[in-house]
Formats: C-alpha cells, structure tokens, sequence
C-alpha cells in the first residue's frame, strides 16, 4: 500500500497528508516546522501481524493529540527507525532526539509529539503492545548510533524492514523477517547496556546471522565455518544458536536454496535454464544432493517438478 501527497491549497498547506497518515498509522495532526512546499510519501506492508512503513517527507511535526485518542481503538507502538535527517520524539515527559541509526519508541494510546526538523526518511513498525516487553516505551533513550553493537542492530533492522517491503505482505519471506523485527526490537535495550565482556543477546546474533545467511544462500562455501569467521565465534557456539531453532545450520540453508530452485523452476524466465545451472546458481555443488532434497521437499524430482507444473514444452530444459 503506498499513499503520497496529493495537491497543496492554501487552506490545507498539508494537502492530504493528515489522511494520509490517518490511513496509514493512527490519527495524527501535522504542523508546519518551515515555509516550504509540502511533500510526503508512505509505502506500507501488513506482515504477520504488525505493519512495517517506510515514510520520506519534508520537515514537520505531527501530534498525537488526546482527542484522537478518544475516538481511536488503537493499542499499538511505534517504533521508529531513522534513516535520513533529525527527530526529535516528546512523550511521558521525556524527551529524546533521534540522528540516523537511532530507534524511537512512542506509545500511540498516549499524546506525544514527533519533530523532524529536517527532510527525512524513516522505518515505521506498528506493534500490538502485547508483542514487546511491558516496560519498552518508558525507556527515554535508545541511540542505536552510539555503539558499535547497536549500529549493526540498527543495520539488521533495516534489511529485515527492506526485506518485507520488497517481497509484500503475503510473503513468507515477509514473515519471517517480521518476527525477527519484533525478536531485535524486544532485544534493542539490552544492546545498549554496553558490557564488553557480553554478547548480544542470543536472539540478536542469532538473526544477525539469519539476515547474512539470506542474503548469502548462494555461496556455496556456506555453513558454520563462515559464519564463525564472520561473527568472530566458534563452530560450536554457532551450532548452539541454531539448536534453538529447531534446524541445523545445513538444514536452514539448504531449504532456503531449495525455496530459490523451486521458484525457478516455476518462472517461465528461466524455461531454458537447465536443473543443474539452476542448483549451482542456489549454492549446491552436488546436483544428486540437491534432487534428494528437492524430492523431499516438494514430493516430486525437479524434472518432474518442470514437467508436472509447466503448461509448454520445455525444451533445452533438462
């Protein structure tokens, strides 16, 4: 879903942008910072069940106003990620400024006040209060940007975020990396305690190494070995991460690969590609290894797979 600006009058200098944001998040009233033109967009994605936004506008400030609230039946937090520019977010009496990088956590059942004071870009997740810890929102500051820990946090955050956007609200790629918003976004303080002698909390590193394994399925060299090298720890340590998911590190990234091979198979762009470019450009090395997992995996050989779901010849496929 995406909304944008539509045309500025001189009796509504925001054009439709409270509509817009009404639409996309809760009611809000947007004040002018600046005398400028007025531009702003929204693209949005329901995933699972919290919603992920990218908004890009000029300068302003929006209101939370109780008024609003009376009339709303919204019991959600929003969790900002900013991306470009300056925010500086008021609730509760605290008060926190946010530079790229920074998360910020504003509690939409009461008033506050957001202030980008300069052009901007953010991520926006809208989360039921049930899903993050009790006590999040009280926290006035949550400066990913100070450390180097938070930084990679605030990195993550942002693929994931990329990620669901891209692949649309439907997608199972979208819900996996939904919950893992949701994981790095409980996990966020924790980070910010700043103890050397510590790791990031196991589910941080954990989907740490998840986001690298998506976008690195393809390597053939892949597993446990690389992604110890990668985050500075041990083989044994990495296995003892992904004993909590219920696979192995072989387990995981293989069915990612065969996820890839299937889609493929299914696209009619790669009709004239043959199985076993298709399975050395996912990553495998062994195309007998391959066709027992794919046979596992969807019930049919790939050639049989092809066959069975193609409506057309397949010549030069095989």
């Amino acid at each position: 879903m995406e909304w944008s600006t539509r045309t500025i009058e001189a009796d509504r200098p925001f054009g439709s942008w409270a509509e817009d944001l009404a639409s996309a998040f809760v009611a809000l009233e947007p004040r002018k910072i600046a005398e400028q033109p007025f531009q702003g967009t929204i693209s949005r994605a329901d995933v699972a069940s919290i919603q992920i936004s990218r908004v890009e506008a000029t300068k302003h400030s929006v209101l939370r106003l109780r008024s609003h609230i009376a009339r709303s039946v919204s019991d959600v937090y929003f969790v900002n990620l900013q991306l470009d520019g300056v925010g500086r977010y008021t609730q509760r009496g605290h008060e926190q400024t946010c530079g790229p990088g920074d998360l910020a956590i504003v509690d939409t059942t009461e008033p506050f006040e957001i202030a980008n004071c300069r052009n901007f870009s953010l991520f926006c997740f809208a989360i039921p209060r049930q899903l993050l810890p009790g006590n999040l929102a009280e926290r006035p500051r949550l400066r990913l940007s100070a450390t180097q820990s938070g930084r990679a946090l605030s990195r993550t955050l942002a693929g994931h975020a990329e990620l669901c956007l891209r692949s649309g609200s439907i997608s199972g790629i979208a819900a996996f990396g939904a919950q893992h918003v949701v994981d790095l976004i409980s996990h966020a303080p924790d980070i910010l305690e700043e103890r050397p002698s510590e790791r990031p909390g196991l589910s941080v590193l954990l989907s740490m190494m998840l986001d690298y394994i998506d976008r690195h399925t393809d390597d053939p060299d892949l597993g446990a070995a690389v992604l110890a090298t990668k985050f500075h720890c041990s083989q044994r340590y990495v296995h003892k991460l992904f004993s909590t998911t219920g696979s192995s590190v072989g387990e995981h990234i293989n069915s990612l690969r065969i996820l890839a091979c299937t889609r493929s198979l299914l696209d009619h762009a790669h009709r004239r590609t043959t199985i076993a470019e298709i399975a050395f450009n996912a990553g495998f090395r062994d195309i007998s290894h391959f066709n027992r997992l794919f046979k596992r995996s969807n019930g049919l050989a790939p050639r049989e797979f092809r066959r069975a779901m193609s409506s057309g010849p397949t010549d030069g496929t095989r």
